[in-house]
């Protein structure tokens, strides 16, 4: 028998609260500036806040939190998303954004860089979904989004580590997704191609990204409001990933 999962999301932003982690940078930052041309309220979380007068402006804004939160810590991540509901009034939208990655062929790699993506990208997104769905049973409503990659999709070269974690994620979606379903909250993931920031430029110095920040916050914004739905395997993939 084949199952196949139906799930919509339609949701008007405006006024609602999109809480992103890794949010003061990248994907993340782009996305929350998105929201807010949208009408949406945003909370930041990122594991350091960047001296930037970007973030300096934003955390000025009566409609935008901005927090210190390191993913890996549930206290952390409580106490950041318990400053945005506070401040915001509830958590509409949660995004797993933030993520590390590292280039090196398995044979190159060690068990510290094993637990390094795994604590991070995995048991970090883990811990920071968790405390964001005890806020959103509270509420009886919500949508959890996981930024996850290409790499989830179809393992790259030399990045074993970080397409494990991002494969992982996607499968970690589709069960969360099942079981809150009747709770009123939605789960699916994202899969980006490579995108202009510091963790692609990092992997790879000389190659160029196919796609903006910009582009994939717009993706992720039509997705929040149902202009783009997740397929049967709950996966927004418009970037169209092949082997």
């Amino acid at each position: 028998m084949q199952y196949i999962r139906h799930y919509t999301t339609t949701m008007d932003i405006k006024n609602k609260v999109v809480c992103i982690t890794g949010g003061a940078t990248g994907i993340g930052l782009a996305t929350a500036q998105k929201m807010l041309s949208q009408g949406a309220k945003v909370g930041i979380i990122a594991l350091t806040i960047p001296d930037t007068a970007q973030i300096k402006e934003l955390a000025k804004r009566n409609d935008v939190v901005v927090c210190q939160g390191d993913i890996q810590n549930a206290q952390e991540m409580k106490t950041a998303l318990n400053t945005v509901v506070d401040t915001l009034g509830s958590v509409d939208v949660f995004i797993n954004n933030a993520a590390v990655t590292q280039r090196k062929s398995f044979e190159e790699t060690e068990r510290a860089d094993w637990d390094f993506i795994i604590d991070v990208n995995i048991k970090g997104t883990l811990c920071a979904t968790k405390e964001a769905l005890t806020i959103m049973r509270r509420q009886g409503h919500g949508i959890i989004i996981t930024i996850s990659s290409g790499a989830g999709l179809y393992g790259i070269k030399n990045l074993s580590l970080y397409s494990l974690a991002k494969a992982a994620l996607i499968n970690f979606s589709q069960s969360l997704a099942d079981e809150v379903r009747d709770q009123g909250i939605t789960v699916f993931t994202v899969t980006p191609g490579s995108t202009n920031t510091s963790l692609f430029s990092s992997c790879f110095p000389q190659r160029e990204a196919q796609y903006t920040p910009e582009q994939i916050a717009d993706v992720i914004a039509q997705a929040v409001v149902g202009d783009i739905h997740p397929d049967e395997r709950l996966i927004i993939d418009v970037f169209k990933h092949a082997r």
